[in-house]
């Protein structure tokens, strides 16, 4: 283990959920070494949850398996309720952590809902649905995040997390969208898929610039939640940013989709390490988004 690792004194050599954090949830891996000491911990098992469950749908094309592995994490969690351990590290380690802080129980199974949308061809129908989504996945992130870190101004920090939830869901979307193409889902509403084609069914040429197009539809929305989110950030204290740290990566994975020569159809975008470690430190450092 490097000497750098900030969680060296906290997790065991070779800890599951910290390796889970830092492969399927790199972004809040990270941010969460920047929190303060008390809560790091807690945040990458925040991290390493999500990081399991986000993946799910993109592993299977079949939404009978994805739900069986999501109402795992259903039962899971209801054993915690009745202090029963899972033998699961990440379930245990987020059990424990909910005790802990009080996490609401609602905001643990949200995500599980909110990522079970993404194995339905009409999991997300308009816009009213993907504000949904939004606030079961990434809204519940940032709030679990934001009562792990606790303090007196939670309550106005809470207010910028529907457009942090949007902005960060949208980019997510955005990045995985030739997966879930591939796995024959197109988890967006239906007004924004007939501003294009629907690419699924489509020669691959034509499929290509229909899945650029619908990118970059949802691009332009994600900007527009961040935007909205920025103006109004001088509502989460330094102390609390760390709940939406992920924010600051949006615009250059939204650049990197956008990027020209990239098949959309093929192609998942990304940034390069340095790149996602200097912005999220910046981004801490000044507090700020």
């Amino acid at each position: 283990m490097s000497e750098q690792d900030p969680l060296a004194s906290h997790l065991p050599q070779g800890s599951s959920v910290r390796d889970t954090a830092r492969t399927y949830d790199r972004d809040r891996y990270l941010s969460a070494l920047l929190a303060p000491t008390g809560a790091r911990d807690d945040l990458v098992t925040l991290a390493a949850f999500f990081g399991e469950i986000r993946r799910i749908p993109l592993l299977t094309q079949d939404a009978a398996i994805g739900e069986i592995r999501l109402q795992w994490w259903r039962d899971a969690l209801a054993a915690g309720a009745s202090d029963q351990t899972t033998g699961h590290p990440i379930a245990d380690a987020l059990l424990d952590v909910a005790r802990r802080h009080g996490l609401r129980r609602d905001l643990l199974l949200a995500p599980l809902e909110g990522f079970s949308r993404e194995l339905y061809e009409d999991g997300v129908r308009d816009e009213r649905e993907l504000d949904e989504y939004a606030y079961e996945t990434d809204g519940a992130a940032i709030r679990l995040a934001l009562a792990i870190l606790g303090g007196p101004d939670l309550r106005e920090a809470e207010r910028s997390a529907d457009d942090g939830a949007r902005a960060l869901a949208l980019t997510r979307l955005a990045l995985t969208l030739p997966q879930h193409v591939a796995q024959g889902r197109l988890p967006l509403p239906q007004d924004w898929v007939a501003r294009v084609r629907d690419p699924r069914g489509l020669p691959q040429s034509e499929a290509r610039d229909a899945v650029f197009g619908l990118t970059q539809i949802v691009a332009g929305e994600a900007l527009l939640a961040l935007g909205r989110y920025r103006g109004g950030q001088a509502r989460v204290v330094k102390k609390l940013v760390t709940a939406f740290l992920p924010m600051c990566l949006i615009e250059p994975y939204l650049k990197a989709v956008g990027r020209p020569g990239r098949d959309a159809l093929l192609e998942v975008a990304d940034i390069s390490p340095l790149s996602r470690v200097t912005r999220l430190w910046f981004a801490h450092w000044r507090g700020k988004i």
